[in-house]
């Protein structure tokens, strides 16, 4: 199974190419993000990123799964614009119940 964190961490990691600037970005450590980063790889059985120094180069899989994490993304996006209208144009008082 994904894990939604390391996706994220995934598609930051791809657009700041730093490990570093990930780990500022998402409040974790670089350990942290090395961990996500070979969890995924582990969890889908192939190697996403290949490392040279400081930077990163996506893989044929790593580009595939960042597109696929951007179609995601855009899917979320999508869904709270479109929700967040439905609960302003609807009569419907939401509640939660304890």
């Amino acid at each position: 199974m994904l894990n939604t964190q390391h996706l994220i961490t995934f598609k930051t990691l791809v657009e700041t190419g730093s490990f570093t600037q990930t780990a500022r970005q998402l409040g974790l450590t670089q350990p942290a993000v090395s961990q996500h980063i070979q969890k995924l790889e582990k969890g889908l059985g192939t190697i996403l990123l290949i490392r040279h120094g400081r930077s990163t180069e996506l893989t044929g899989p790593g580009r595939l799964l960042y597109n696929h994490v951007l179609d995601l993304d855009q899917c979320y996006e999508d869904f709270m614009a479109k929700w967040q209208n439905y609960l302003a144009a609807s009569d419907v008082d939401i509640k939660t119940s304890a």
